[in-house]
């Protein structure tokens, strides 16, 4: 009677190693993948150009070289930005004064309020502001004159106040409280008629009438 051998065949060595070899394959290629994997993370996450998570995790940068400053680089003064950036631009709008705006701005020399004429002068009147009708006569006659003498012509002005005999009313009594606007004095009342009417004369003050008066001598 043939026995019967129950026992399990052995496998052969060569499967056996067949087998050790497919485990080593794959358990490199996890490894491999999981290399990967933390580079990748390193690479993405270390990099200096990443969000302050991966600088919290402590990455050091790979190029140190590139955050260094340039050898013999100077950086700009803060304070020559910052004073240029204080400079501020004019305004709109904003004019500033010339020297020809601050010379019309200084009062105009209208002459003596009271000169003192002699025989012989004439001037020739080319308004009056009488004082007693609530009118500025003085800033009036005055302001006529600064008109006049802007336009070349040598005007003045003065308070007549009965200190002239030779300015009368038609009652022939010296005229008081009254600014006068004027031109001269001259040599001769003719001389100051003509410079009083002039075309140059009236272009700059209107004034068709043009009285004259020897202010030192009385009438008569």
């Amino acid at each position: 009677m043939t026995r019967v051998d129950h026992r399990k065949p052995r496998r052969s060595s060569r499967g056996r190693k067949a087998q050790r070899s497919h485990a080593a394959v794959g358990a490199a290629i996890v490894a491999s993948a999981a290399m990967v994997a933390v580079f990748a993370f390193i690479l993405t996450k270390g990099s200096p150009s990443t969000t302050e998570d991966g600088l919290r995790m402590g990455a050091v940068p790979n190029d140190s070289a590139a955050s260094a400053p340039a050898a013999g680089s100077v950086e700009p003064s803060p304070s020559a930005n910052s004073s240029k950036a204080d400079r501020k631009p004019p305004a709109a709008g904003a004019t500033v004064p010339s020297a020809k705006a601050a010379r019309t701005s200084a009062p105009v020399n209208t002459g003596p309020e009271s000169p003192a004429f002699k025989r012989g002068q004439w001037i020739a009147v080319l308004d009056k502001y009488p004082t007693d009708v609530g009118l500025e006569a003085d800033q009036l006659a005055k302001n006529t004159a600064a008109k006049l003498i802007a336009a070349g012509i040598p005007a003045k002005a003065m308070l007549v106040d009965g200190q002239y005999p030779g300015i009368a009313n038609s009652s022939m009594e010296p005229v008081s409280d009254t600014w006068v606007v004027y031109l001269g004095p001259g040599t001769t009342s003719a001389q100051m008629e003509d410079l009083c009417s002039a075309p140059k004369t009236q272009r700059a003050y209107n004034s068709p009438a043009c009285p004259t008066y020897e202010p030192a001598v009385a009438p008569g």
